[in-house]
Order: structure tokens, then sequence, then C-alpha cells
């Protein structure tokens, strides 16, 4: 028997087993390292898994999308009806001008309109005298406009007469959750005389009006020097968006 295979026999198992040894210990620690990344994988998954246990794969992601641009669509259809459109850029070069410009406007509209029907010209009031302050006069245009919308949908119902139209304070609309509000009405009160079948056509023509004219009141009496004629007050509003929505976090 050759000596030096005899020395070199133990040396070389020894040799093997460790190798086997560190083979191991090698395995076990990689496996380790797979399976604390699995559970960060399989933690962070957890922030996304949707209520009822789906996970956020393509069908879902496609699902939440076109979700989202449904719900962006009616939010956007619902505003233009709700709301009146922002001023023209024309405001910002000379509110106060721009204002006068459309005050004068709406009283020729006014004229005219009563003209055409052989009826006394509706008093505009609760305008300041002077020229308004700039921050004013988004929510007075808006007012103006109106008073323009309202008369000639009142005029063409053919009501006796409409005495006037006052423009009444802003008013923010709350919210719910105590937040900021997002919408500003804009009260318009007007005065008018008409039969009881010509006030059902105003309001059912309010009803259609867009944007939206909302009727916030209706007081009627009997009208004390024309038979059959009432004397009804009306309270309308019309809304601008006073601050931006905020998204959900």
């Amino acid at each position: 028997m050759n000596p030096r295979a005899v020395k070199w026999a133990p040396v070389i198992g020894a040799m093997v087993a460790g190798a086997a040894a560190m083979g191991v210990l090698a395995w076990r620690v990689n496996l380790r390292t797979i399976d604390r990344q699995v559970q960060q994988k399989h933690g962070a998954l957890k922030k996304l898994v949707l209520s009822g246990g789906i996970p956020p794969n393509q069908e879902v992601m496609d699902y939440l999308t076109a979700r989202q641009e449904s719900l962006d669509a009616r939010y956007r259809h619902w505003l233009e009806a709700v709301t009146v459109p922002e001023a023209a850029e024309a405001v910002s070069a000379d509110p106060q001008l721009y204002f006068q410009e459309q005050f004068h406007d709406m009283q020729r509209t006014l004229e005219r309109l009563a003209t055409a029907r052989k009826l006394p010209v509706p008093e505009p009031l609760g305008f300041p005298k002077e020229l308004p302050p700039s921050d004013t006069v988004p929510r007075l245009l808006v007012q103006l406009v109106m008073i323009q919308d309202a008369a000639a949908l009142m005029l063409q119902q053919g009501v006796g007469t409409v005495a006037s139209f006052k423009v009444e304070d802003p008013e923010p609309v709350p919210e719910e959750d105590g937040g900021a509000p997002f919408l500003t009405r804009l009260p318009l009160r007007v005065r008018l005389t008409s039969s009881l079948q010509q006030l059902m056509k105003i309001l059912a023509a309010l009803e259609r009006a867009a944007p939206l004219i909302d009727v916030r009141a209706v007081r009627v009496a009997a009208s004390t020097t024309l038979p059959e004629t009432l004397d009804v007050e009306l309270v309308l509003a019309r809304y601008l968006v006073s601050a931006p929505l905020q998204a959900a976090p």
C-alpha cells in the first residue's frame, strides 16, 4: 500500500465534508434571504390589496382606471350643469370697467325685452352705486347674467309684469365635513305679477334652465289691484366655485 495515499485520504475526506457543510450553510443563508425578501414583498403587497382580498393585477388596475375616468366625467358634467363658468379673460385686465360695460348691457337687454312686450322695464336693485371692488366683480357678473336669463325666461311665459330684480349677498355653501366651502350661492330676489298658470310655466322653465337656476323660495299672495292675479316673490340662485376641490390623500 502506498503510504502517501493513506495520508491524503482523511484530508480529502475532511475537505469534502467541509465543502458540503459550507454548501449547506450557504444554502440556508440564501434560503433565509429569499424568505426575508418574500416577507417584505408580501408586506408591501398587503398595503395594495383591495377590500375583499383582491391583489392589484392588471385587470384590477384597468377597472380602477376606468372607474376614475367615469367619476371624473360625472364630476365635470355636474360641475358644468350646476355652476357657472369662470369670468371672461377681459375681467382680469380691468374688472371694474368690464363690470360697468356688462351692467349697461344688462340694462339695455331688460329695456329691449320689456319694450317688445309693452311692459314696464324691471328695476335692477342691490348693485353698488359706485364701481364695485374688484374682488366682487366675478360674482356680480354671474348675477347680471342670471337677471338677463331670468327676465327672458319669464317674459317668454307671458308674465304680467316683472317689477324688480335684486341681487343679494353671496352665501358660502357649508361642507358636511366642516371643510372650506366648495360652492358659493349667489341669490337673486325677483318680484313679479302673473296668473297661476303663468307662474307654473315660469317654474317649469326655471327647472330646465342651464346652467342651473335654483328656486330657493316662492312667496305668493293674491293681488289687491288685479283680479285673478298673483303678486309673486321668487328667490333664485346660481352657484360659483369658490375653492378647488381637494383630492383625497
